[in-house]
């Protein structure tokens, strides 16, 4: 206790002293409003208004929104992307990916063909997407004919492509 006592008496000793006057200066040059207290709930003057209304607005952009913030723009063209997998055994071959935010049984693919081949036509915005194919609710299926893939950080592999509409890919 002791040596606790002589450390918080030394570092007083060498703590640096504002210059006489110090604090009045600093407090003359304040703005009058800002030296005044408010009294109770209500602040002088009623400055309360500016900040509280700009907090409600920013407040209302973020709960409204937020979800129109990964829309795609109304000009933004849908590209058909033509889906293929061969699983001439298959009972049911499903798609999932961030285009249908990995929901099960929302893309089902036809099939299969006289050749075992399932298919599926999807509109898909422009940009990078992943997928991966659900063969019979329990084998997980990157496509094979593709050139892009990416571990999807659970111990599978998804497929990744681009869609371009065609004016972009020829401009580019």
């Amino acid at each position: 206790m002791k040596n606790e006592e002589q450390l918080i008496q030394r570092l007083e000793n060498h703590r640096a002293k504002a210059p006489g006057g110090f604090v009045e200066r600093v407090m003359d040059s304040l703005p009058v409003w800002r030296k005044r207290r408010s009294r109770g709930f209500w602040p002088a003057h009623g400055r309360w208004i500016v900040p509280a209304l700009a907090g409600a607005a920013a407040s209302m952009l973020v709960v409204f929104g937020v979800g129109l913030l990964g829309r795609p723009a109304a000009e933004t063209a849908a590209v058909t992307f033509h889906f293929e997998l061969h699983a001439p055994g298959a009972d049911r071959v499903e798609l999932l990916g961030t285009f249908n935010n990995w929901q099960t049984s929302d893309i089902v693919l036809s099939g299969p063909d006289a050749s075992g081949h399932w298919t599926t036509e999807v509109a898909l915005p422009e940009g990078r997407h992943e997928y991966i194919f659900l063969v019979d609710g329990e084998r997980w299926l990157a496509d094979p004919k593709a050139a892009t893939h990416r571990p999807d950080g659970f111990g599978r592999v998804n497929t990744v492509i681009k869609v371009y509409d065609d004016e972009d890919a020829a401009q580019s």
